[in-house]
């Protein structure tokens, strides 16, 4: 008497439960990681960093880009969390130890005026002072000064509050793309949308 036909294929459909059940798992878990550990979508819900971030975008912010000892860099867009205020959406103008003032509409860096082809409008308001950056902070400015609640009001923000660096617009279709790096005379970098 031999083998019936059918035991082979009973042997099989446990494994096939299981993979079912495990794939999905292991899925959900790989995007519970990516979502808590290193990517997250913001709206831009203010007129601060336009043209580069205009209302009603979607964008991602890589939660990762400053672990492991590498600060925020010049020209940087960043996320960081605002007390009593919640997360806020600048570009990094000036790091720790780095000299920034405002005069006439424009920003002096390091002994040097930048250029800015990013901004929305000529700005207004001025920093009559240099200020000395101290170490672990950053001062950062909207991108439409006119419109902008930045480090002009409320001082340079500690590292420490930096929740990660906008890379990219994901919405609308129109405006999905990378922020394309602006490189200046000065060698500062800064990022404009394409």
């Amino acid at each position: 008497m031999g083998r019936p036909d059918h035991l082979p294929e009973r042997r099989a459909r446990p494994l096939r439960l299981a993979i079912r059940l495990i794939v999905p798992l292991i899925f959900a878990g790989a995007l519970w990681y990516l979502f808590t550990n290193v990517v997250r979508f913001g709206t831009v819900d203010s007129e601060s960093m336009t043209p580069a971030l205009e209302p009603g975008d979607y964008y991602t912010i890589r939660l990762d880009a400053y672990r492991n000892g590498r600060p925020p860099k010049h020209g940087d867009i960043i996320v960081f969390d605002h007390p009593n205020e919640g997360a806020y959406l600048k570009r990094v103008i000036a790091v720790g130890g780095d000299l920034v003032g405002i005069a006439g509409g424009r920003v002096w860096l390091n002994g040097s005026w930048l250029k800015e082809p990013y901004l929305k409008v000529q700005p207004v308001a001025e920093l009559p002072l240099v200020t000395k950056i101290p170490n672990d902070h950053l001062f950062v400015l909207g991108d439409n000064r006119n419109s902008s609640e930045d480090s002009r009001d409320f001082g340079p923000i500690p590292v420490s509050s930096v929740v990660g660096q906008v890379r990219k617009i994901v919405w609308p279709p129109g405006r999905i793309g990378q922020l394309a790096p602006v490189i200046q005379e000065n060698g500062m970098v800064g990022a404009e949308s394409r």
